[in-house]
């Protein structure tokens, strides 16, 4: 069985970049024996973490924009995406706080989407965006969604899943 659990690795957000990170993380999970459908959740997740960490601009000019890192522990898959922010992106912090609070507080995931989709072209929880992505994968994969700032305004995104029973049996 692999022993390998851990990925990580930088891009700048171009499009091409992108499809490139998840295609290596992709090979990654089958790698490590996940399903298709394991496999194509956590693309999602991924896809939505790096569009909500692009909302938040940089001004400070930087080599490699984003970077990702994929972390199996037991039956948990960790998707990070880290990425340097401006002090003019606090305001969005606290939208982005508010946004994961209110998916968070729901009792019913599905409801929130619901509300939040009919929501969607009246108010934006997040400057930029309305929040809708991150409370359809929450929604939809069961991810717990978080986020903090370190020290050095690097900003972390991340999504954790609680796979049980998702591994496929190596022969």
């Amino acid at each position: 069985m692999p022993t390998k659990k851990t990925m990580e690795f930088s891009f700048k957000s171009k499009s091409t970049e992108i499809k490139e990170v998840e295609q290596k993380s992709s090979y990654f999970l089958k790698y490590q024996g996940y399903s298709d459908d394991t496999i194509q959740t956590q693309i999602l997740i991924l896809r939505e973490l790096i569009n909500s960490g692009q909302q938040f601009k940089d001004l400070r000019p930087s080599e490699l924009e984003m970077s990702v890192q994929l972390h199996i522990e037991g039956n948990t898959i960790t998707v990070e995406v880290k990425k340097s922010i401006c002090e003019s992106a606090y305001g969005k912090l606290e939208e982005l706080d508010k946004t994961i609070q209110w998916i968070r507080g729901s009792q019913d995931p599905l409801e929130r989407y619901m509300t939040n989709l009919a929501e969607a072209s009246d108010v934006s929880h997040i400057a930029g965006t309305n929040g809708l992505g991150l409370a359809r994968i929450a929604q939809q994969t069961g991810a717990i969604i978080d986020f903090y700032v370190s020290e050095d305004s690097i900003l972390n995104l991340s999504a954790v899943s609680d796979l049980i029973s998702e591994k496929l049996s190596y022969v």
